[in-house]
């Protein structure tokens, strides 16, 4: 689902850095957005499959379980033997299981921690830039004050000439 970004943001946006470069920057961030959800929607569905591809090659079949009920019924005191056996080894592969999918939320988390760690740095970019135009529209208006000033500073000496001319 596309990212869009509040019009809060964006009206903060167009009122810092005018609305071409609004828009620009609010593509970019919800065009960062975006990109981020597709790949933790791509490592989710992978790591499921992956998951669900471990689990159906640990798991017994019916199959097995019907041949295990059919030697169960001819040797009981055996099979309560080996079940106590297939119970710690099963006990071993689900526990290998439960530290594959720990695993694979950690790197989850540290993907998850990456894509913060973009968004905070974008942040400060964005910060960066915006500070920069805040900067120069603060030197155009210091510049455009000067200008005034020299113009009224000349209709005074204009003033004062035409009062002379008339007087």
């Amino acid at each position: 689902m596309p990212t869009t970004l509040p019009v809060e943001i964006y009206d903060l946006l167009e009122r810092k850095v005018g609305k071409e470069d609004a828009r620009e920057v609010g593509k970019i961030i919800t065009a960062s957005f975006d990109a981020i959800e597709r790949r933790a929607e791509t490592v989710v569905v992978q790591k499921k499959a992956e998951i669900k591809e471990e689990l159906t090659n640990e798991l017994v079949t019916k199959e097995d379980l019907a041949k295990s009920e059919g030697r169960l019924n001819e040797k009981i005191a055996a099979v309560k033997e080996d079940l106590a056996k297939s119970e710690g080894r099963l006990n071993e592969k689900i526990a290998a299981v439960k530290e594959d999918l720990a695993k694979s939320e950690g790197r989850l988390n540290e993907k998850i921690v990456a894509v913060k760690e973009d968004l905070a740095n974008l942040e400060g970019r964005l910060n960066e830039k915006i500070a920069a135009v805040k900067e120069d529209l603060a030197k155009s208006e210091g510049r455009l004050n000067e200008k005034i000033a020299a113009v009224k500073e000349d209709l005074l000496n204009l003033e004062g000439r035409l009062t002379a001319v008339e007087g």
